[in-house]
């Protein structure tokens, strides 16, 4: 098995596009942003919804450490990317701890002492536990007054355009927290959110063209994004059996309707769950999830916990790239949208320079081209927007 691709090419990064990541973002405020923070063996995400009133809104999922979250908000807002955070009422419209470990968690009290009155709704899956960054959550929840709500599989919002769906916990894990047990990374919430979810349009009726009718208008394959957390093979066959993934018979039966609706295991882009540890991930489940760009946060040359692990980069590499029963040379990660938080930057001359930090631009629709962004940043740097660079590709030769 091969280790890591941890070096990527100095020509992936497109020197002309240095600077103007906030600009482009200002072009584009129907665009999704998500950001998978570099802060080493953890998650701290940011999604920065489209704009709605000429302003965004923001959801985060998880805060892993302090202060990198914060400083990063604050250059969002500097670039006009989000309202003055001091003014902004309901700017983070959820907030999302997964489960109660500390490289998920562990910047969350901190997080919502500064921004709790500006939260509208936090979501954690019920698992309590004895540290002190879920104790303190649970306070600075209490004190601000925040809704609570503790979901299960096939739970849904729909934000400002984006639709989120919790895959996991299914109920059946939910309801064994307490009593038989269950392993915590298990319970985590894990997340899919389509964008651009139904909405709603007006259309002259034919009998009468002075009447509108309103018409659900779902896109017909609209972008996916699974956000795993820190789930494990037993969350996801529990997921496998709460979203059966269906198929059309051939006589053209009963289920052929519903089999062509869109798979809710399927991913565009796919937050690799537990930072692409031996239990987060199996071919079977990336091969029915089929992403496109699949995300990985950790740090580099295997770190405290040995992520990611072999078997998970293989499963990655194999489902975007079959070559056990072909033979082929198997491409480089990067060649087959893997992309890790600790990925370094080869140079010419010097030494390999982090990549650190990821944004990704998600467009209103299927045929504009995801957009991907690094900044540079090491774990314990805060991100400076300016430094961003965007990709030449995601995948593919």
């Amino acid at each position: 098995m091969a280790e890591p691709a941890w070096e990527l090419p100095e020509s992936l990064l497109r020197p002309e596009s240095a600077g103007t990541f906030a600009a482009q973002c200002r072009a584009a405020p129907d665009s999704l942003l998500y950001f998978l923070v570099n802060v080493g063996d953890g998650d701290t995400q940011l999604l920065l919804l489209p704009e709605r009133g000429g302003r965004r809104r923001a959801i985060v999922v998880d805060v892993a450490t302090t202060r990198k979250l914060g400083a990063l908000l604050e250059s969002l807002a500097t670039a006009e990317l989000l309202p003055p955070l001091a003014a902004a009422a309901r700017l983070f419209a959820l907030v999302v701890g997964t489960h109660p470990h500390a490289d998920h968690i562990g910047g969350m009290p901190e997080f919502l002492r500064r921004f709790g009155g500006q939260v509208d709704e936090y979501w954690e899956p019920g698992y309590r536990h004895p540290s002190g960054a879920f104790v303190e959550t649970m306070v600075a929840l209490e004190d601000a007054g925040i809704l609570h709500t503790q979901p299960t599989s096939g739970t849904t919002r729909t934000i400002d355009g984006v639709r989120l769906t919790v895959l996991t916990p299914g109920i059946g894990l939910r309801n064994r927290f307490d009593t038989y047990g269950v392993e915590i990374n298990d319970s985590s919430i894990s997340l899919k959110l389509e964008y651009p979810a139904t909405r709603v349009v007006e259309r002259p009726d034919a009998a009468d063209p002075a009447n509108l009718n309103r018409l659900p208008v779902q896109s017909a394959d609209p972008w996916a994004l699974v956000l795993g957390a820190d789930a494990q093979t037993t969350a996801w066959a529990q997921a496998a059996v709460d979203f059966p993934q269906l198929h059309p018979r051939a006589d053209g039966g009963a289920f052929s309707e519903a089999a062509d609706a869109h798979d809710l295991m399927r991913a565009h882009v796919l937050k690799v769950s537990h930072h692409a540890s031996k239990h987060g991930i199996n071919l079977e489940l990336v091969e029915r999830m089929a992403p496109l760009v699949a995300l990985i946060s950790s740090v580099g040359g295997g770190g405290k916990y040995g992520f990611p692990h072999a078997l998970a980069t293989e499963a990655l590499r194999e489902a975007a790239q079959p070559t056990t029963s072909r033979g082929t040379a198997r491409l480089p990660d990067y060649q087959l949208g893997i992309h890790y938080t600790a990925g370094l930057e080869k140079h010419e001359v010097g030494e390999p320079s982090p990549l650190g930090s990821v944004a990704l631009m998600v467009p209103p629709r299927r045929g504009a081209p995801l957009r991907l962004w690094r900044f540079c940043d090491r774990p314990q740097d805060v991100v400076d927007l300016a430094l961003g660079r965007e990709m030449t590709r995601l995948r593919g030769p």
